[in-house]
């Protein structure tokens, strides 16, 4: 089920049982690729401590657009990197490092932002966990800037995104910004924000918006 306002994990962990057969059958029902941690939030905080002040031109998080996009029934070329070939291509912020005052004071956590195109447009994916809930609101910021719609469906955004289940993405009523809860390996709390093109215009409808951010959120799921 997609959620549109206005309108109405490849990183996984798999547990190999001990005989290779048994292994190959969980590894084939469970959908896992292999090879990866799930998500945790001391995880995303290591991540974003690696990446710095100075950023990185590579996504550390298990994010396949090309494939979302296929899954997503969008057939436009999908790479690391916005449509100007800027770098860097990721940012994070370890909010163990946060000043006092900062939203991380209060609900400690990280953000890893990976930059990517899609066609002509830019796509953002913001990786936000914490805590507590709600891990998301560290981001209505960008959120409402990428949306461009007011205070009142941003707060209505937000509030539909903390109550929707894990994978279940929502969509801004603006129809190109969308999140998703994400799973934990252990305690806190996190997302996935969406966001294509800018200020609430997207050559993408809300649907596809939705469809992308929920093969995304399983890719890290």
């Amino acid at each position: 089920m997609i959620r549109v306002r206005g309108l109405g994990r490849s990183g996984r962990r798999c547990s190999a049982p001990a005989a290779a057969a048994a292994a190959v059958a969980a590894l084939l029902l469970s959908g896992c690729s292999g090879g990866g941690d799930a998500l945790s939030l001391g995880s995303l905080q290591e991540e974003a401590a690696k990446i710095g002040g100075d950023g990185a031109a590579d996504c550390p998080l298990a994010y396949d657009l090309a494939a979302a996009a296929k899954t997503a029934g969008v057939s436009l070329e999908a790479g690391p990197g916005n449509t100007q070939g800027e770098e860097p291509a990721v940012t994070a912020e370890d909010g163990r490092k946060a000043p006092e005052g900062s939203p991380w004071a209060a609900n400690p956590g990280a953000l890893v932002s990976c930059t990517f195109h899609l066609g002509k447009e830019d796509v953002e994916l913001h990786t936000v966990a914490a805590e507590k809930a709600q891990a998301l609101s560290v981001l209505a910021p960008v959120a409402q800037r990428a949306a461009g719609i007011g205070v009142g469906d941003l707060g209505t955004f937000l509030k539909d995104a903390a109550a929707a289940k894990k994978g279940v993405p929502v969509v801004a009523k603006s129809g190109n910004v969308a999140a998703a809860r994400l799973g934990l390996d252990g305690s806190g709390d996190a997302s996935l924000l969406l966001t294509v093109g800018d200020s609430g215009k997207s050559g993408l409808g809300a649907e596809q918006v939705g469809a992308l951010a929920k093969a995304l959120a399983r890719q890290l799921g």
